[in-house]
């Protein structure tokens, strides 16, 4: 009787992939004109970020006090705010990489200038917005 059970239980098991195969279909051009598909992906979210100092050097021979170097010290980016409804797009055109970027709003501040030493003051960069640009990226 236990034989005959596993028997059963196999025989079971084995017709369930039968039982639950999809019929396939061909679809006529007015069917296929309705069906949708996604391609590409978007990205949306809040950056800010915040570098220590960016320095440039001149390479003056014999200037050793440092007066010879420009830095811009605790360079914030802020509200770099890209929404849901309007993301950053990837995807793919003409076997091109084509990133969209949309209205990313934002700041850009450095809170010191200075040349050696001394401080010349700060910079400030307001209502950065690079809506609409695009970027293409490709092998060659």
């Amino acid at each position: 009787m236990m034989t005959l059970k596993k028997i059963a239980l196999a025989a079971a098991v084995m017709a369930v992939p039968f039982m639950a195969q999809a019929q396939m279909q061909s679809l006529d051009d007015a069917a296929l004109a309705d069906v949708t598909g996604q391609a590409g992906i978007s990205i949306a979210g809040n950056f800010d970020a915040t570098i220590g100092s960016i320095v440039y050097t001149d390479t003056e021979a014999g200037v050793n006090d440092g007066s010879n170097s420009l830095s811009l010290n605790t360079v914030k980016l802020t509200g770099f705010n890209i929404s849901e409804s309007n993301p950053l797009t990837i995807d793919v055109v003409d076997n091109k990489l084509e990133i969209g970027l949309p209205g990313i709003n934002g700041g850009v501040s450095v809170d010191s200038v200075k040349i050696g030493a001394n401080s010349i003051g700060g910079v400030a960069i307001n209502g950065l917005d690079m809506a609409g640009s695009t970027v293409k990226v490709w092998g060659h």
